[in-house]
């Protein structure tokens, strides 16, 4: 899933938008077979705003080197819990460590959302801080992927 974003100060959060000439094709995109519609049903599925347009990559574009403006997001990353808008305390630990969303794993979100939920609960309430979660986790890169391993000395 792509959209394009508006360009503002990055303390704030992001909209995705559909720049004029995006039209959804009448059969499927070669690359991932969506059909007319799901990018919809994603939208209703995953609770993904309206003010947040979706769209499918055309065959000539890559993830890992998306075009001006826009963002990658894999739907395994929707499955784990990311939400849009993203929460502020994913998006700080995205910056510290000079990630994008879709270079972090599936299994990376689900770590990074259940760890984030459980620390909250575990705290009565209380609010993690990146740089609390960063303590305990770092990323590990294999590949072009990275995932979200704990520590050394942490269980």
């Amino acid at each position: 899933m792509r959209g394009s974003l508006d360009k503002r100060d990055a303390s704030q959060p992001r909209r995705l938008t559909r720049s004029s000439g995006d039209r959804l094709p009448k059969r499927p995109w070669p690359i991932r077979g969506l059909l007319r519609g799901e990018l919809e049903d994603i939208q209703l599925s995953y609770n993904i705003p309206v003010s947040v347009i979706l769209r499918a990559p055309v065959p000539e574009e890559r993830a890992d080197d998306p075009p001006e403006g826009f963002i990658v997001i894999y739907e395994p990353a929707m499955q784990q819990r990311l939400r849009l808008p993203m929460h502020h305390f994913f998006h700080e630990v995205l910056r510290d460590w000079n990630l994008a969303i879709y270079q972090i794993t599936p299994n990376g979100w689900g770590q990074m959302v259940a760890s984030y939920l459980l620390l909250v609960v575990a705290e009565a309430g209380g609010n993690l801080t990146p740089r609390e979660f960063e303590s305990i986790y770092r990323s590990c890169q294999s590949a072009s992927w990275y995932n979200v391993s704990p520590r050394s000395g942490q269980k």
